[in-house]
């Protein structure tokens, strides 16, 4: 069987966040994916991490992640270790440290190193005691001590793998998305949810020359080094990036939208003393018509529905959105993980 030229092209890298690639690496992982999606419906081999091992580090539990990183090690030709929950000891000290049982991060890292290929982790929300960027310092952590690469399955700043899959579906419909408008806006929810998928969002529209729109109410805002980051591609690349705080001035003429649900980050640390998990809810539930419906559908420029699952129905989106073949990319978006994870392993670990 021959290896595509892809395969190994960036041997040994960490994959923990869309923005530290060029525009080119990222269009070679989705050219990659797309090379991937077509032989996994052709039944055609992919062997090409063959005796390789990935170690899956769940701090929070998944559906699509679990499922896609599994199924994508074994149709490479490898194996991938799923470490459970219940292994994953999370301390009161040291804060910013969370150790594997009773090891540190680097003994945990330099040990997996030895056995393996890759280290993936995924860690958030009440695994990351909800203080904001503790989830990313500890995958951070373990890229400083791992010898093989570390890849970011979602923490509470970033999800690139998500991203890679959103901007891969974006792709299908429209293969040149420069100048394209892509809106990512606050979407109701009555659970809390994490930064992540939003600001992921608006780094790879922008590094890919979209005019993105983020829409949220007062006190959504994202981190202000992202909105940074997002500002320079925009300049970079030839895009723009601006904010409203209006739902519906915002699909007006869009091409893809993205109504997501993140949390207030003035609730937690380090924008708060203490977790406020009740504040941060009381002041969602002031947003309830933050929510996609047929008639803001009906604003847009034949717009194309997007979210990164599981969606909250009738929460943050209708039925009759998500689940209308002729727009809704929400299962594209989910087969897509499948294809961008295998292309970034093939390329990391090959």
């Amino acid at each position: 069987m021959s290896v595509p030229s892809y395969v190994g092209s960036m041997k040994g890298k960490d994959f923990i966040n869309t923005n530290d690639f060029t525009q080119e690496e990222i269009h070679a992982i989705i050219k990659a994916a797309m090379d991937l999606r077509e032989k996994y419906w052709s039944r055609v081999p992919t062997n090409y991490l063959q005796g390789k091992t990935l170690f899956m580090l769940f701090y929070n539990r998944s559906l699509r992640t679990r499922n896609s990183f599994e199924a994508g090690m074994h149709q490479l030709g490898g194996h991938a270790h799923f470490l459970s929950p219940q292994d994953v000891y999370t301390p009161t000290l040291p804060e910013d440290m969370i150790p594997y049982q009773t090891e540190a991060i680097a003994d945990v890292a330099r040990v997996l190193s030895r056995y393996g290929d890759a280290i993936a982790i995924r860690i958030y929300g009440d695994a990351a005691k909800w203080v904001i960027g503790r989830g990313n310092r500890v995958i951070q952590e373990f890229a400083k001590w791992s010898t093989i690469p570390v890849l970011n399955m979602e923490d509470d700043i970033y999800h690139p793998f998500q991203a890679l899959a959103d901007m891969m579906a974006i792709m299908q419909v429209a293969p040149k998305p420069k100048g394209k408008k892509f809106v990512v806006s606050y979407a109701y929810s009555g659970g809390l949810k994490p930064l992540a998928v939003p600001q992921s969002c608006v780094l790879i529209g922008t590094q890919f020359g979209m005019d993105v729109v983020l829409a949220h109410p007062p006190g959504f805002e994202l981190e202000d080094h992202v909105i940074k980051a997002a500002k320079e591609n925009a300049d970079r690349y030839g895009g723009s990036f601006t904010v409203v705080n209006d739902m519906k001035e915002a699909f007006r003429d869009a091409d893809f939208v993205y109504p997501k649900a993140w949390s207030p980050k003035r609730f937690f640390p380090p924008y708060n003393s203490k977790v406020d998990k009740e504040g941060a809810m009381e002041y969602q539930n002031r947003f309830k018509d933050w929510i996609c419906t047929q008639e803001l559908m009906d604003l847009t420029n034949k717009g194309k529905y997007m979210h990164c699952g599981p969606a909250d129905r009738g929460q943050e989106v209708v039925d009759e959105v998500i689940d209308n073949p002729n727009y809704s990319l929400y299962f594209e978006q989910a087969e897509n993980r499948l294809h961008v994870q295998k292309a970034v392993m093939s390329m990391v670990m090959g």
